[in-house]
């Protein structure tokens, strides 16, 4: 789609910058293996390496990280990382088995950061006093073998197939990722390979890659723009073709993407300007012609993903940041304008997942937005003969932007209809079911609900379409009986602000256990299944999900040194 087209500058720009690159990366780790093996006086290199050998120069590592077996062993673990490159290669003839490889591998990687934190003199783990290291002479008498462990893991990374390994070296360089960040050119390239592995669809290697491109992108401001460029790529490569086999990975690459803009609002605010007025262009262009080659360009997963990032960002960032909100009015008016030019019922699964976005965006803001009026101009039924009710096969609104006509008259597709409806209006309701207009609210959309109901004929929607007028009713009664009794103006913001409030923190309205039994059965439906999106988006602000996406790393860690120690 040609919204990405804003793009190509950037790319042009990386074609220009990598080539370079290129060059200072060649400089940058020069010599490195001759400066690590040019400190061995015997250096072994015609030896063949056996599990005793390295079983011994590890405890001679572990008792005295000064001692020349330290350099033997970053030479065992360059030729570890080479295993496979080329059979024949001297490389190859030195590791007796693929245990001997594994064994490297496992203490290396477990063990290397804290043996160069002691040769530094670096008790704890404090960044910045190790980053403040690197002009000092220390640093400089043992840069030859931080160069080759870094310039050895990128090898390494790149020659890995297996997931799993590949998870588990991720999670145990992200240690030294302080390290890597003394070197951008080499900091890039690792960038390039994390983005791929990021990208992949793996659960457990997305997670490592994620939290480890985060942590260089942290410690080095300099690769910011170019991990973000980096990573909007990939999102927008994935975001191509929604499936149900995807939707999850999509989702999580999302949410990685929106904590890794917020490192840097600035940056990320003038990227998602562009992004933003590219989407904008192009909707005004569709709204101009309604020509159909226009009308693709917002019809498809690429362009509604798009928005579904920035509408995400916003929502993390908006109270802390007041400079979104020039941002914010422009998704609103994308968000409300390709829901105008793409109406009709073989459309709502587009239209409640941009009522979704107006629910987060007003949660998020505490404006008001008529969500209900995106549902029901798509959302009506006529009654249809029984030999016209066809099965086609199960509807999944998650994963699909416009119904196929031969799916109208399905009865799964008129179940989907209603059901998705009353978790999306049940998300609206509730965001203002202690509120003091809430009567006002709801009177218009329980019109419509009703009409819903009486047009409706199959009593398993008739149903929840009555529940759901009970407890929207009930709940309107419920905030008209409590404002009888105040005397405060509409205009008293404060007031108004404080209306409900105990209620609303002990939760005492019935609307609040009807839409919590609403979020319970989507989630048995699967409707919108997301295993960590919750965890990620929030990870920046929220200290229990933060602990969370913790120990699920700290899980794969241990896993990995598992799978390692039982092949050694």
């Amino acid at each position: 789609p040609k919204f990405a087209n804003f793009l190509e500058k950037w790319q042009l720009e990386l074609v220009n910058f990598e080539s370079k690159e290129d060059s200072d990366e060649q400089d940058e780790m020069d010599s490195v293996d001759n400066g690590v093996d040019s400190g061995d006086k015997d250096p072994p290199s015609d030896k063949i390496l056996t599990s005793k050998t390295i079983s011994e120069w590890c405890q001679l590592v572990l008792d005295e990280p000064k001692a020349p077996a330290l350099r033997n062993l970053l030479n065992a673990f360059r030729d570890a990382c080479q295993f496979g490159l080329n059979s024949n290669s001297l490389s190859m003839q030195r590791l007796q088995s693929t245990e001997v490889f594994y064994q490297i591998i496992s203490f290396v990687l477990s063990k290397t950061d804290n043996i160069f934190r002691a040769l530094l003199e670096i008790s704890d783990d404090d960044k910045g006093k190790l980053m403040n290291q690197r002009n000092g002479k220390k640093w400089q008498d043992i840069e030859p073998l931080i160069k080759s462990y870094l310039r050895n893991s990128l090898d390494l990374i790149s020659q890995l197939t297996d997931n799993q390994i590949l998870t588990y070296v991720l999670t145990r360089l992200r240690t030294s990722a302080v390290y890597f960040s003394a070197y951008p050119s080499t900091s890039r390239r690792l960038l390039k390979m994390l983005v791929r592995l990021w990208a992949s669809g793996d659960q457990n290697l997305s997670l490592s890659s994620f939290l480890m491109i985060r942590e260089v992108a942290s410690l080095l401001p300099d690769c910011l723009d170019f991990c973000l460029t980096k990573t909007y790529n990939a999102y927008l490569s994935s975001s191509k073709i929604v499936d149900n086999r995807n939707i999850e990975n999509i989702d999580f690459i999302l949410n990685c993407l929106v904590e890794l803009y917020s490192l840097d609002i600035q940056k990320a605010g003038e990227r998602a300007v562009i992004s933003v007025g590219q989407l904008s262009a192009i909707l005004r262009q569709a709204s101009k012609t309604k020509g159909k080659e226009d009308l693709l360009k917002i019809d498809n997963w690429q362009y509604i993903n798009c928005i579904n990032l920035w509408v995400r960002f916003i929502c993390v960032n908006y109270k802390d940041c007041h400079n979104l909100h020039l941002l914010f009015s422009s998704v609103v008016q994308i968000i409300r304008g390709v829901a105008h030019l793409l109406p009709g019922m073989r459309y709502l699964p587009l239209r409640l997942k941009l009522a979704q976005m107006l629910n987060e965006l007003s949660n998020c803001s505490q404006m008001f937005f008529p969500v209900p009026s995106l549902i029901f101009g798509s959302l009506e039924f006529r009654e249809t003969p029984q030999k016209e009710q066809t099965e086609k096969g199960k509807t999944h609104f998650s994963s699909i932007l416009k119904v196929p006509r031969n799916m109208l008259k399905s009865r799964d597709f008129q179940e989907q209809c209603v059901l998705s409806a009353i978790e999306v209006l049940s998300a609206h309701f509730f965001q203002w079911s202690y509120h003091v207009s809430f009567p006002e609210v709801a009177t218009i959309p329980l019109i419509l609900l009703k009409r819903l109901q009486e047009q409706t004929t199959i009593e398993s929607l008739r149903r929840p379409l009555k529940r759901m007028i009970d407890q929207v009713s009930e709940n309107r009664d419920f905030v008209q009986r409590k404002r009888e009794v105040v005397s405060f103006s509409p205009n008293d913001a404060s007031s108004v602000e404080s209306f409900l409030q105990e209620e609303e923190m002990n939760g005492g309205a019935s609307f609040t256990q009807f839409y919590a039994s609403v979020a319970k059965s989507r989630q048995s439906r699967g409707t919108f299944v997301c295993l960590m999106n919750s965890a990620v988006i929030f990870f920046r602000s929220t200290s229990l999900m933060a602990s969370n996406i913790w120990n699920i790393w700290h899980a794969v860690c241990s896993q990995g040194e598992n799978w390692c120690r039982g092949r050694c």
